[in-house]
């Protein structure tokens, strides 16, 4: 798909994510992602994760340690991206002086989509930067960045949302509840769950409150004040996902009512 987009486009961004680094072998991921690259100069951007732990198992994805595996995975892919040659011999990562023979001429930055303590450490010290899932509140995305800047850098910060436009506010947020309640019962984000007071012992409640703080939704305003919050925390993309029946609808009346105030 990406390459599809990048041969059909000249100025649109593409990004990739995210990538599980488990399911990988470094060397092959570097030749794919460097022939994007060179397919589409200073457009592409990649993400890489340590995998969804239940997705994972379901194809016998298995390893020692999956963050050690990222960090080696995210380390080796940036330096062949680079035209160096690498030899490794880590836990995950195993390499005898391979280098590609096309590296490209502008190196697509790596982000990590990871949301614990050490992953994001790993994110500070590895990559340059990262992806964080729909359940984010400026809060928490405060909170990530920190976290990444006590071992390194925060770099690019990217956030996917939730969006649903609809002038009647409760009409939007009941639009987005199902999809995102799905995100929070799969238990995989829980630091930015607990940032955004959804509590095991409450039930957590997908209050209108918490709700119209993580999700662009309800009317042009409230979508405007929502992104507000993240661009103040600073963001630097937000990629929007359609938490509405009709995506298109979403995406242009987004278009054409809430991101013209931010240009």
């Amino acid at each position: 798909m990406a390459a599809t987009v990048l041969a059909t486009t000249e100025g649109l961004g593409v990004g990739i994510g995210c990538l599980p680094a488990i399911t990988r072998n470094v060397a092959t991921t570097a030749m794919e992602v460097a022939a994007l690259a060179r397919l589409g100069p200073g457009r592409v951007t990649i993400a890489l994760s340590h995998g969804v732990p239940a997705w994972m198992d379901q194809i016998g994805a298995h390893v020692t340690n999956r963050l050690i595996a990222l960090e080696e995975t995210t380390s080796t892919l940036r330096a062949l991206l680079a035209g160096e040659k690498v030899t490794m011999a880590g836990e995950h990562v195993t390499l005898n002086e391979f280098e590609l023979g096309f590296p490209p001429i502008e190196v697509p930055p790596i982000l990590l989509g990871t949301t614990g303590p050490r992953g994001l450490k790993i994110a500070g010290r590895s990559s340059d930067g990262i992806v964080l899932a729909e359940v984010s509140t400026p809060e928490a995305v405060r909170w990530a960045r920190n976290e990444m800047m006590s071992e390194g850098d925060a770099g690019t910060t990217v956030v996917f949302a939730m969006a649903s436009i609809n002038e009647d506010r409760g009409s939007a947020l009941a639009e987005v509840r199902p999809r995102i309640q799905r995100l929070v019962d799969f238990e995989i984000f829980p630091r930015l769950i607990e940032i955004a007071g959804l509590n095991a012992n409450d039930g957590r409640e997908l209050t209108d409150s918490v709700l119209g703080s993580l999700a662009a939704a309800g009317s042009p305003d409230d979508c405007a004040a929502t992104v507000a919050g993240w661009i103040n925390a600073q963001v630097d993309r937000i990629v929007l996902v359609a938490g509405a029946d009709d995506p298109k609808a979403t995406y242009a009346r987004f278009a054409s009512e809430v991101l013209p105030r931010f240009r």
